[in-house]
């Protein structure tokens, strides 16, 4: 989580119209601010908060780590709107460990499997079909080939007649 993708980094000269004025990483490693800090030097990286602004950028309040998000959208709703009747949340299960029932990844695995399994006669069908296909085309647009069935046909010939 702590390194930054260099890809990541070159995208404020590959997209000059976006700016990036801030980055928020709170578990950033030495080696990736340092390269922020050359390659970019326009991007703040975890602004703290400062009564003195951020150079004249606008950041958001929300930006910051310790600002609670949709505190204000939160309080503004009644508390009774949130509790439901008449409904129980049924336990979860350990997926695979004690239950006999498989996981929908799994399931989706083992499809594939059978799948793939049930086509693989036709693809291998299909592909003795092409190589038919394509010795028939080298046999015909060849200057070679024709020159070996040729050879192939009086050698056949000759030894007829003996």
């Amino acid at each position: 989580m702590g390194a930054i993708h260099l890809s990541y980094l070159h995208s404020c000269m590959l997209f000059p119209l976006v700016t990036l004025p801030y980055l928020l990483q709170p578990n950033i490693d030495k080696d990736s601010l340092e390269i922020l800090a050359t390659e970019c030097p326009r991007i703040s990286v975890n602004p703290k908060r400062s009564p003195f602004g951020f150079r004249g950028k606008d950041i958001p309040i929300e930006a910051f780590p310790d600002t609670a998000l949709d505190v204000l959208f939160v309080q503004e709703i009644n508390p009774s709107t949130w509790a439901a009747s008449g409904f129980t949340l049924k336990p979860v299960s350990p997926i695979l460990s004690n239950s006999k029932e498989l996981s929908l990844a799994e399931k989706f695995r083992l499809a594939f499997v059978e799948r793939d399994t049930r086509l693989a006669p036709k693809r291998a069908k299909n592909a003795r079909q092409h190589q038919r296909r394509s010795d028939r085309e080298w046999m015909t647009m060849s200057a070679e080939a024709k020159a070996i069935v040729l050879a192939s046909q009086v050698s056949k010939s000759l030894h007829g007649r003996n």
